[in-house]
């Protein structure tokens, strides 16, 4: 007797992606705050020997560590999804310069994400006025880059389906809110040890906000593709 063959299939939906990187974000969160907490108040008894050994592996104000990497896989998973976007308009024969444009922008965030790129864009000689370090001087730049990107995807923005620009504003606004107006609040309250209690609970949220921004921007390209019949599996759904 002939043996069935057995066939595994495996649906990707937006809202699971969405759940686990929620899940991830908020447990990275948890141990950059355990971490910190420890490190800051010396309180955390026998905890303080392996927290001081595997610690920075969880400091979200480092680079090259676990969130690091996890922030470099969102935003090219994003950008991936963004191109996979484009290239169903184009074969739609509908405009997708656009899609083509926020790609590249997201896979140059992930790099960034990985490299530190942005601090190229640091003066070394210059600090804002009322902070304390030049480390930050790079927001400058930075914000002005943010209003000509969306001065030129206004238009196109508009043109979406309401949901899907209403979360593409939305993760904008969050990522963006973290990214520049937090990490803007740290540049003032950080002092020479970037250790303070105050600019550790800012760069706490400052981080927590671009991680979930991306994570609001990755769910409503994934469900914009799922609304233009796009579905994404582990294998091919069988026929019958």
């Amino acid at each position: 007797m002939k043996q069935a063959q057995t066939h595994l299939y495996f649906s990707i939906r937006p809202s699971l992606i969405a759940w686990i990187s929620a899940g991830i974000i908020a447990l990275l969160v948890f141990l950059h705050s355990v971490v910190m907490v420890c490190w800051y108040t010396k309180a955390c008894g026998i905890a303080m020997e392996p927290i001081n050994r595997v610690g920075h592996m969880f400091d979200l104000n480092r680079e090259m560590n676990v969130p690091t990497w996890f922030s470099v896989l969102q935003l090219f998973a994003t950008a991936c999804a963004l191109a996979l976007a484009a290239w169903v308009q184009r074969l739609k024969s509908l405009p997708s310069t656009a899609w083509w444009g926020l790609s590249a922008i997201f896979f140059y965030m992930s790099l960034d994400e990985g490299t530190d790129m942005h601090g190229l864009w640091r003066a070394d000689n210059y600090a804002i006025p009322g902070t304390a370090h030049p480390f930050f001087s790079w927001i400058i730049p930075a914000a002005f880059v943010v209003i000509v990107v969306g001065v030129i995807f206004v238009r196109w923005l508009f043109a979406l389906p309401r949901r899907t620009a209403s979360l593409f504003v939305l993760a904008g606004a969050v990522f963006v809110t973290g990214a520049l107006v937090f990490e803007g609040i740290g540049a003032f309250l950080a002092d020479e040890t970037f250790f303070n209690a105050s600019y550790l609970v800012v760069s706490t949220i400052e981080e927590t906000l671009e991680m979930s921004g991306v994570l609001i921007m990755l769910f409503a390209v994934l469900e914009y593709l799922e609304d233009q019949g796009v579905r994404l599996a582990l294998a091919p759904e069988p026929y019958d």
